[in-house]
């Protein structure tokens, strides 16, 4: 067995390593970790680390790991868009703190989360009122809306049309084409 002093020597060279890893990576993470004075700051310090943990992986790794990550969100996202979806919720599943979450989708997708779920909103809203029968009040549910004046009020900020204007010229064509496939009466 190992005595206490040899584990320390073992922690203290491997922090080492750790710290000179990093900071070929972080410089300033690095820093804040050997300036710890005290155990419990360089435990936070360690903690606040392993939100950064994809800093040290090689880019190969990380680039894999982000398509993955990317696919991942978008997946839940487009899942979940009728659930009303937040950042919280976001972050929840992905276990991040909402503030990293945040960093993470913006890095990761190009634009905040509140800008990537309002866009496809409004694609899947247009998509449903131009090829769907559904309602008003159906599409608003299933883009996350308790009701469709929300829906109408959000879809017409978002556009600069409103939800009917958007339908209007698609349904005469929707209708036609129900038409032409309903059996001929014998």
């Amino acid at each position: 067995m190992m005595n206490r002093a040899t584990n320390a020597s073992i922690s203290l060279d491997r922090l080492h390593s750790f710290s000179s890893e990093l900071r070929a990576e972080s410089p300033q993470w690095a820093d804040r970790l050997e300036r710890a004075t005290s155990e419990q700051e360089l435990r936070d310090l360690v903690c606040s680390l392993f939100n950064l943990a994809h800093a040290l992986r090689s880019e190969s790794e990380s680039s894999v790991e982000t398509t993955t990550l990317a696919r991942r969100i978008t997946r839940y996202i487009s899942e979940n868009l009728h659930r009303g979806l937040t950042l919280k919720v976001l972050a929840n599943f992905l276990g991040y703190s909402e503030k990293y979450c945040s960093d993470l989708f913006y890095r990761i997708m190009g634009e905040s989360f509140s800008a990537y779920v309002r866009r496809h909103k409004v694609a899947r809203a247009s998509s449903l009122l131009t090829t769907s029968g559904q309602t008003l009040a159906e599409i608003a549910t299933a883009v996350g809306f308790s009701d469709q004046f929300a829906f109408s009020h959000f879809f017409k900020r978002a556009t600069g049309l409103s939800p009917r204007e958007i339908r209007a010229p698609h349904a005469h064509r929707r209708h036609r084409m129900t038409v032409r496939t309903m059996p001929k009466p014998r």
